[in-house]
This record gives structure tokens, sequence and C-alpha cells, in this order.
């Protein structure tokens, strides 16, 4: 009798899983899942770019920079200056990207009909004392909530881009 149980209990768990496996079998002969790629909201679309001055350019005094981008879009653009400062006490050069004198900028621009935007006129200014002074620049361009930015563009600063240190007389109030 015992045997009997532990092979009708072997024949059940065994029938139990053929039909399992035969609905598995049944549900892969259909149509296979495939993932769908997300929809890139700027497909087709001109993403922003800086075209000019070319990356790697020197820069030697105020400058504009001038892109393209999907038309009749709002464009920021970002300008950071990096530089180093004379030695540290330890005597190893200090990297310095962006200080209250040397502000990153922002500025909007609006690309016109044709895709073209321009930036305001850039003025950036480096203390004499500095070295290996370049400045980076990127734009973005805000699509729906996905925003799409530029690489960071790399231009060498002029010697010339340096801060006018002198000290400015002021004259004195007379107390009347």
């Amino acid at each position: 009798m015992k045997k009997q149980v532990i092979t009708l209990f072997k024949i059940t768990v065994s029938l139990c899983l053929l039909i399992i496996v035969s609905i598995n079998a049944d549900a892969q002969v259909g149509k296979k899942l495939t993932k769908h790629k997300s929809e890139d909201p700027m497909a087709g679309k001109v993403k922003p770019i800086i075209t000019s001055p070319t990356a790697g350019s020197t820069i030697d005094g105020p400058f504009v920079l001038v892109g393209r981008a999907e038309p009749n879009t709002a464009i920021n653009v970002y300008v950071t200056p990096v530089y180093r400062l004379p030695k540290s006490p330890d005597g190893k050069p200090i990297l310095v990207v962006s200080t209250p004198q040397h502000e990153h900028q922002q500025f909007n621009a609006k690309a016109d009909a044709n895709g073209v935007w321009q930036s305001p006129l850039i003025e950036v200014r480096f203390d004499s004392k500095t070295t290996d002074r370049r400045i980076f620049a990127f734009v973005n361009q805000i699509w729906g909530s996905y925003t799409y930015e530029t690489k960071n563009i790399e231009y060498f600063a002029s010697p010339k881009l340096t801060m006018m240190m002198k000290t400015v007389k002021m004259p004195l109030k007379s107390n009347k």
C-alpha cells in the first residue's frame, strides 16, 4: 500500500511538471517579446553646437560664441575660466576652476528661425600672476524634460587677457 502511494505521488508530480512545461512551451511559440527603444524627443531635430570660434583657438579679447540649435529655441551658454595660480607654500601649482575674481558665467541666447544663435559679448580676464590660462565653454538646450548639452569646448587664453592692476584715485568729498 505504501509503495502504491509513493508511486501515485511520483506520477502526480511528474504529470504536474509535464503540464507546467507544456504551458511554458506554448507561451514561447507565440510572438517573442522585444524591447522597444524609447523615443528620443530630439530625433530629427538639431542638437545644440558651438560653431565659432573653433575649438582650440586662442582668445585674445572679448568674444562672441555662435552656433546652431533647433530653430526658435532658448539656449544656455556657460563659460568657465580655468588657470593655474603661482606655486602654493608646499611648492605645487594650484589648478583653479572659477573663483570670485574669475567667475563661471552664464548667458541666455535664442536661436533664430534658421537655428543660428549668438551669445552676448563675453569678456574673461585673468590675474597677471596666473599661468596655463584656458576658457571652457558649452551650451545646453532644454527640450521638454530632456536637457541636451554640448561637450566642453576648450579655448586657449592669450596673455593679453589680464586684469589691469592699478590704483584709482578718488576725489575727496568736502564736508559742507
